[in-house]
């Protein structure tokens, strides 16, 4: 059974002469253990795919499944279950509350979950020193880096274990050293917890570690043969277009 299966998702805002298309048919599928980036230039649908397929948002027409649970089946209720349990997400602007140290805004999905405190506490000890935040768990966010930040929104994303990582843009607020250890991170998550993961990415270099791409364009797919869409950067270092068509 996949993790994420999606078939021929459309989302459309607006109605009448108002109605914009945002993503016009896009079918994906992720194993369990799979690492896929979507890349394309700004507008082109990443982040509305990202949604649908996270739980986020309902699509106008199409199918999602998470292991096999049908989103479009579920109540609101029953879709926030989900998401909580078995999806977690990474944004670029990190999302933290500043008010809560490291530790907490890490143990928050699990204290939310009704998971004992004590318990939910030891489990966010462990996954910050999985990412190498151990030493600033009592800190708060504004005393912190940037890398730092997104390092502890991915423990947060990953506490409970979940089967789907869906992030969006997650290196698009970092420097490019920062990001390539924030990558680094993801990387390590997906090779050694087996989570899926699906990324959002402008980055050439960020898309190039990837297993598979997903390539769009106003919305729609861009077949592999196609040329890589714009936007996704270049320079020195950045991989060739040969390399990130071939996820390298």
């Amino acid at each position: 059974m996949s993790t994420l299966h999606a078939r021929d998702l459309r989302k459309d805002y607006g109605s009448g002469d108002s109605r914009v298309e945002a993503l016009g048919g896009v079918s994906l599928e992720l194993a369990t253990g799979e690492f896929v980036a979507v890349v394309g230039p700004s507008g082109c649908g990443k982040s509305t795919l990202l949604h649908l397929c996270g739980g986020m948002d309902r699509a106008s027409a199409g199918t999602v499944a998470v292991e096999g649970v049908a989103l479009a089946d579920l109540d609101d209720d029953a879709l926030t279950r989900l998401r909580r349990d078995r999806v977690g997400f990474v944004f670029q602007f990190f999302n933290l509350l500043p008010t809560l140290t490291l530790a907490e805004n890490i143990a928050l999905p699990l204290l939310l979950a009704g998971t004992v405190p004590a318990d939910a506490k030891a489990r966010a000890r462990d996954v910050a020193e999985h990412v190498g935040l151990g030493h600033r768990l009592a800190h708060y966010p504004a005393q912190v880096s940037g890398g730092e930040l997104q390092r502890a929104a991915v423990a947060r994303a990953v506490i409970h274990r979940p089967a789907l990582l869906i992030a969006d843009e997650p290196t698009g607020n970092l420097d490019t050293d920062t990001g390539q250890h924030v990558l680094e991170v993801l990387r390590a998550l997906n090779r050694e917890t087996r989570v899926a993961v699906l990324l959002a990415t402008h980055d050439p270099i960020i898309a190039g570690a990837a297993g598979r791409l997903l390539r769009l364009r106003d919305g729609i797919e861009v077949p592999a043969g196609d040329p890589v869409p714009a936007g996704l950067g270049s320079g020195p270092g950045a991989p060739s277009e040969e390399e990130v068509g071939a996820g390298r």
